[in-house]
């Protein structure tokens, strides 16, 4: 497949609120619009940090749905933002990184969202009240917080030299440079993270697809994966059959213990590791590598430490609504990877945890209780070879009894294919759509 001509263009993709509850990009009945709330001196104001596919969706939905009965502030640091959906044929030179950017201009401008461009630095859940940048402060009644991802550092990683490219624009663009200056008979390295990580196939993919890229190329690679877990997580006789037939080296129970991010000129680089057999650690091995894509173990967004929100690496939710479980924590929501339910990680899953948690906001403040059995769904559709898309999907229903979201279906395509790329680029398109539309 030569390099992607797709037109992207989110005003041609934008769903009704009808369709997208028939398509199960929000399957939850009953929604919040409907609601009527109580007359009131002024609007309350909803904080939403975060303008990713949580955020965004989030901010959106909740001035669709409450009209000019909210104030909705969207506070984001960037301009735009670059989806990490469809970034694996950025890498692979076949679509350009321009195409997976997203602004922020319709929901001001069309929905009525306030967008500041900012960093929030401090959350003050006593007086309400977060902190930018800048030093100025902004009051909220209500704050959804959908940070993303952060990474658990790892001995001698310079991301300057050593990306990650798992999110950001820079990180991406930075990959693709380095695999287009890969060396004949060069050695890449792929680094797997440890499980809970944002989009389960996706190092698995990323490898085989670069690993086909290469070959394509003519660069006879030597191509390593190493996989912090005991096996291929999700649909590993796929990716085995893949990784034999490009003779990718697949190494588990992979813990790495350092990296050198060697020269400017990519000189130098190499990642140390040892492999546990039966539980126990191995000698220390040291791989050298032209392109290491190091892709750590996840941990919640900066934000969330900050604000005392973790247990641990991830915030704990009450699922019904994204509200915080931590006490004195209250009547704040934490969306999308941050959170710490056993649901995946990932665009969709945020984009549909937005909706229930506007809705659930929604019917709060109107007095009523929220919506008792939501369901989310994600669905997974990216290149596994230069020609060939796999997809996979899977829904969480909220169980009363247990108090948490437990899957409910799943389903994966019986094998990958040419005639998955429309799907796979008309799914990326409603879900951008629907975001950021």
């Amino acid at each position: 497949m030569g390099k992607s001509t797709v037109d992207l263009d989110v005003r041609q993709a934008l769903w009704s609120r009808r369709q997208l509850l028939k398509t199960g990009m929000g399957l939850f009945a009953g929604l919040a619009g409907m609601s009527v709330f109580p007359v009131q001196a002024a609007p309350p104001h909803i904080v939403v940090v975060g303008g990713g596919f949580g955020g965004a969706t989030a901010a959106k939905y909740l001035k669709i749905w409450g009209k000019d009965t909210v104030n909705v502030t969207l506070i984001e640091p960037n301009t735009k933002y670059s989806s990490p959906i469809l970034s694996g044929m950025v890498v692979t030179n076949q679509l350009e990184v321009d195409r997976l950017d997203f602004g922020y201009s319709r929901l001001q401008d069309i929905h009525g969202v306030n967008v500041v461009q900012e960093l929030v630095t401090n959350v003050d859940s006593t007086n309400k009240t977060v902190t930018l940048g800048g030093g100025a402060t902004l009051n909220y009644d209500r704050l959804i917080l959908s940070p993303g991802i952060d990474f658990i550092d790892i001995p001698g990683w310079d991301r300057t030299k050593i990306p990650h490219a798992w999110s950001g624009r820079d990180q991406l663009v930075l990959l693709k440079e380095q695999l287009a200056n890969f060396p004949e008979n060069g050695t890449l390295v792929i680094k797997v993270p440890k499980l809970p990580y944002r989009c389960p196939p996706g190092p698995y993919e990323r490898a085989s697809t670069v690993a086909d890229y290469l070959r394509v190329n003519n660069k006879n690679a030597r191509v390593v994966v190493l996989d912090a877990q005991s096996d291929i997580s999700i649909e590993a006789d796929m990716f085995h059959a893949l990784y034999n037939e490009f003779g990718v080296e697949y190494r588990h129970d992979i813990e790495v213990q350092s990296v050198n991010s060697g020269a400017a000129d990519g000189s130098g680089r190499s990642i140390t590791f040892v492999e546990y057999i039966g539980g126990v650690a191995g000698a220390a091995e040291t791989i050298e590598a032209d392109v290491i894509n190091l892709i750590p173990d996840h941990k919640a967004g900066a934000l969330i430490f900050t604000a005392g929100l973790n247990v641990d690496n991830w915030a704990p939710i009450n699922p019904l609504t994204y509200e915080s479980t931590v006490v004195g924590k209250e009547n704040i929501y934490v969306l999308g990877d941050s959170q710490a339910t056993a649901q995946v990680k990932g665009g969709q899953t945020a984009n549909a945890q937005a909706k229930i948690c506007a809705d659930a906001i929604l019917r709060i403040m109107a007095g009523d209780s929220p919506y008792g059995t939501p369901i989310t769904t994600v669905g997974c559709s990216a290149p596994v070879t230069q020609t060939k898309i796999n997809w996979a999907g899977k829904a969480w229903r909220y169980n009363p009894a247990t108090l948490q979201m437990e899957v409910s279906a799943g389903n994966t395509a019986d094998e990958p294919s040419e005639r998955h790329l429309n799907a796979m680029l008309k799914w990326a398109n409603n879900l951008f759509a629907d975001t950021f539309g």
